[in-house]
């Protein structure tokens, strides 16, 4: 990330999905009905990627204390 602002990168983010999600709309012809439920499909997907993202950062700030305590 840059210097910018969590909100403006954050809101950048979301245009640039709805502009992709407006694309592949217009490209495949699907309703919203049905890209609903592909949306819904990989967003759990970045669901699971977010808590293994969770486990590895708690993991890794663990190991540092552990360490300490075995000294």
């Amino acid at each position: 990330m840059n210097d910018r602002p969590l909100v403006l990168v954050m809101e950048e983010a979301k245009n640039e999905i709805a502009g992709i999600v407006l694309k592949v709309k217009i490209q495949t012809g699907l309703p919203y009905s049905i890209l609903d439920g592909i949306l819904s499909s990989v967003l759990a997907d970045v669901r699971k990627d977010t808590c293994a993202e969770i486990a590895a950062a708690a993991q890794s700030r663990q190991e540092p204390l552990e360490e300490e305590q075995n000294e």
